[in-house]
């Protein structure tokens, strides 16, 4: 059983993500406050979630001590394979997640960290995408069962 290690959001495009500890997912919204609530393409494009240990990996790998917050995803979780949840549902207290599929790294991420190589390192490894199937409230180090 995995469980939150931090929640991350940004107030608006293009700015600083931040930590916070508590957060309210609304169904076919998003997560209140954040930059994307209200405001996406597709479903499954309302919530992102990474493991803290690929991070762990990645600065391992690289010699950083790069932030969970600088790799943009909404929910940093530990004690949980995401890559194995796709196509399943999450539950987080009452909220429940449908993860859709895997979060690629993108060019904006490695040009707003100045790695050249950080989307070719974190292929696969860069989290999965989720839609909000119930609505409610997350805090940190709640836990993530697999439905």
């Amino acid at each position: 059983m995995g469980k939150i290690k931090a929640i991350n959001i940004s107030n608006f495009e293009g700015e600083n993500t931040f930590y916070i500890n508590q957060a309210i997912l609304k169904k076919n919204k998003g997560i209140i406050n954040d930059r994307y609530y209200e405001n996406f393409k597709k479903n499954y494009e309302q919530v992102t979630l990474i493991e803290s240990e690929k991070i762990d990996n990645f600065n391992m790998k690289t010699r950083k001590k790069i932030d969970y917050k600088d790799f943009r995803r909404n929910i940093i979780t530990s004690g949980i394979d995401l890559n194995k949840t796709i196509n399943k549902r999450i539950q987080i207290n009452n909220v429940i997640l449908k993860i859709h599929e895997l979060c690629q790294p993108c060019r904006y991420l490695q040009k707003k960290l100045g790695m050249n190589n950080l989307v070719k390192l974190l292929v696969f490894k860069s989290g999965v995408r989720a839609e909000i199937i119930k609505s409610g409230e997350i805090s940190t180090y709640d836990k993530i069962k697999i439905k």
